[in-house]
């Protein structure tokens, strides 16, 4: 078994995990990755990290059989624990792609098929917390992270369904986390809003990466009802998630962590 400390991280290609990876290797973590980016692995291993590969051909991140089913997040800690033993944090991305961005708009102009999918926010946050969460209790405790949005910190109108599902999910997690931190599992939940990388909705190719932002018209509307009056990086968000992850802060549980530049207080 390492003496190194092990983190799983769920969607390593995704959102700000590539950044978190990265700080965790550098400081002297082990890494299970699930769907990493091209790359990744071996920019990993050159820090130094030993990394185990759950590609999206074993476990893909959308449909049926997701990662983010009973099976698919068994899978991911039976990997970990097959490679080294045990899991000191977990940075979990539940959904990615099947319900994520199905939800939209007012209450009473939703489909029945947006109302049905309310459900999926909590039902792959708590598949995945009931396979990570014994698997670390068994080896003494640890760090998870679970990325929400910040959407479900603020009411807004016209987010009522999506608003309320993320909501759900933040207070899922808190409660879960009060049910566990006697056991020494530190568990919290951490949201954005205005902090993007490429891909993001109505952004231009190449005016975002993990560490840049090039503003224009297409930002006006999201700068402005942003306090801090700019948008928000990965690598920013990275900086932050890793924190709860490291294992240099074990006394913060059960919160939730708004990443917003103020929007979430405004």
């Amino acid at each position: 078994m390492t003496t190194r400390r092990i983190a799983l991280i769920h969607q390593a290609g995704s959102y700000c995990n590539p950044g978190v990876a990265r700080r965790l290797a550098a400081s002297g973590h082990d890494l299970v990755l699930h769907a990493p980016r091209e790359g990744m692995v071996e920019e990993l291993e050159g820090i130094g990290a030993r990394v185990e590969v759950i590609g999206v051909d074993e476990l893909p991140g959308h449909g049926s059989e997701w990662s983010a089913t009973p099976e698919g997040s068994a899978l991911l800690v039976e990997r970990a624990l097959a490679r080294f033993g045990r899991i000191d944090a977990a940075a979990l991305l539940p959904p990615r792609g099947w319900y994520a961005g199905s939800i939209r708009g007012r209450l009473l102009d939703a489909p029945l098929e947006h109302i049905d999918a309310m459900g999926g926010y909590f039902e792959a946050t708590a598949h995945m917390l009931r396979t990570v969460i014994p698997a670390m209790r068994d080896t003494g405790g640890g760090q998870i992270l679970v990325y929400t949005s910040d959407s479900g910190a603020r009411p807004e109108a016209g987010w009522s369904l999506y608003g309320a599902a993320r909501a759900g999910q933040n207070f899922l997690i808190r409660a879960v986390a009060l049910e566990h931190a006697h056991e020494g599992i530190c568990l919290n939940a951490l949201g954005s809003k205005n902090a993007i990388s490429a891909g993001f909705p109505g952004c231009p190719p190449g005016a975002a990466g993990d560490d840049f932002i090039i503003p224009g018209d297409w930002s006006k509307h999201l700068e402005a009802e942003t306090p801090l009056g700019r948008l928000g990086t990965m690598a920013e968000l990275a900086a932050f998630a890793t924190v709860l992850l490291d294992g240099t802060n074990r006394f913060q549980t059960a919160q939730y962590f708004s990443f917003s530049g103020g929007w979430n207080s405004a």
